[in-house]
């Protein structure tokens, strides 16, 4: 029992370590000074115990907003709508936060067209003709819109936008069931791993108080009868 008691505890360290390697990419408070965006919102946030709760009812909603505003055709201004989102979900800052690095400078690209894809199937299936596009000029629209050149064909950035958003949504969704079961998974392993440290810890209260019991009802050196 105590080698197998000492293995959970080492199970138990391991994984504590592994979400602190994590952690240490994520927006705490103690951090929020180095973020451009939150420490804006510094003083209320540390405030609000809910943004740093990493429980089910503040992670899981933070999941699912935060997998699809990162893939939202909405580059440049995520990261005040992820805290805003936080804000108003009561959900984790710092996983809604972390998640709008998926998109970035080498992925935005390749990541909006893949979703412009989804949508373009999605109403294709349903009947209808959306406008086609292939990834050069996916590229030149991305850089038309991050120049500020919205007067770019306006009716055609509109359709391509909405067919992107159309994906975005659906892809997000799927990512935040596969990231909010895996998540549950995680904290289903953490909570059978700690009901079974406790469950040795209260046997080994017992056998000890047991075995005190018993050395107080037969004495090492009783007294001699007068």
């Amino acid at each position: 029992m105590i080698h197998e008691e000492k293995r959970l505890h080492l199970l138990r360290w391991e994984r504590i370590a592994r979400v602190k390697r994590i952690l240490r990419w994520m927006p705490r408070r103690a951090t929020m000074h180095r973020y451009p965006v939150i420490r804006w919102f510094s003083r209320s946030a540390r405030s609000r115990s809910y943004l740093w709760s990493f429980r089910l009812p503040q992670a899981i909603p933070a999941i699912y907003a935060g997998c699809i505003l990162a893939l939202l055709p909405i580059y440049g201004i995520q990261l005040p709508l992820a805290v805003g989102l936080a804000f108003l979900l009561r959900a984790n800052l710092p996983i809604l936060f972390s998640l709008q690095f998926i998109t970035n400078p080498f992925t935005v690209v390749p990541i909006y067209f893949a979703c412009y894809q989804i949508g373009h199937v999605i109403l294709t299936t349903f009947g209808f003709e959306p406008t086609s596009i292939n990834m050069q000029e996916m590229r030149v629209l991305y850089n038309s819109l991050s120049s500020g050149n919205w007067a770019y064909n306006f009716k055609y950035v509109a359709a391509i936008w909405l067919l992107t958003s159309l994906g975005s949504c659906i892809i997000g969704t799927f990512l935040g069931v596969v990231g909010s079961l895996s998540y549950r998974m995680g904290a289903y392993e953490v909570t059978v791993l700690n009901d079974k440290i406790r469950h040795f810890q209260q046997k080994r209260l017992e056998a000890a108080q047991k075995d005190a019991g018993q050395s107080a009802d037969f004495p090492d050196n009783p007294e001699p009868d007068a």
